[in-house]
C-alpha cells in the first residue's frame, strides 16, 4: 500500500514535469512564450520570469520528497536523478546555471547530500 503510494507521488510530479514543457512548447507561437523553436526544430525553454517560478515550485516539491526519503519507482539514486535533470537543464534550457544552482542551493538548504558527478561527462 505504501509502495503504491509512493509510486503514485512520483508519477505525479513527472505528470507536472511533462505538463510544463507541453505548456511551453505549446507557447512557441505566442508572444512572450516559455520557448522557442529553431529551424531544426530544437526546443530551447526561455528564461523568463514565469519559467523561473514554474522551475523552483516544481523543484521545490521533488526536493522536498527526497527529504522525506522517497525511494524512486524506478530504481535510479536521487543523484542520478538530479544528474540527469541538470544534464536536460543544460542541454535544452536558456540560462541554464540559474536552475542548476537553485537546485543545488536548495538541496543543501534541506541538508541533502552534495550530488556527485555533476560535471562528469555524460556516459
Amino acid at each position: 500500500m505504501i509502495s503504491g503510494l509512493w509510486i503514485a507521488l512520483g508519477a505525479a510530479v513527472m505528470a507536472i514535469l511533462a505538463l510544463m514543457l507541453s505548456a511551453c512548447i505549446k507557447s512557441t507561437s505566442a508572444m512572450g512564450g516559455n520557448a522557442r523553436k529553431d529551424a531544426g526544430g530544437r526546443v530551447t525553454l526561455l528564461d523568463t520570469p514565469q519559467m523561473r517560478a514554474d522551475a523552483a515550485d516544481s523543484y521545490d516539491r521533488t526536493i522536498e520528497m527526497e527529504k522525506r526519503g522517497h525511494v524512486l519507482s524506478d530504481g535510479m539514486t536521487w543523484n542520478d536523478r538530479w544528474i540527469n535533470t541538470i544534464r536536460a537543464i543544460r542541454g535544452n534550457t536558456e540560462n541554464p546555471e540559474w536552475y542548476v544552482q537553485y537546485i543545488i542551493r536548495k538541496r543543501r538548504e534541506a541538508g541533502l547530500p552534495e550530488l556527485t558527478g555533476l560535471d562528469d561527462p555524460e556516459p
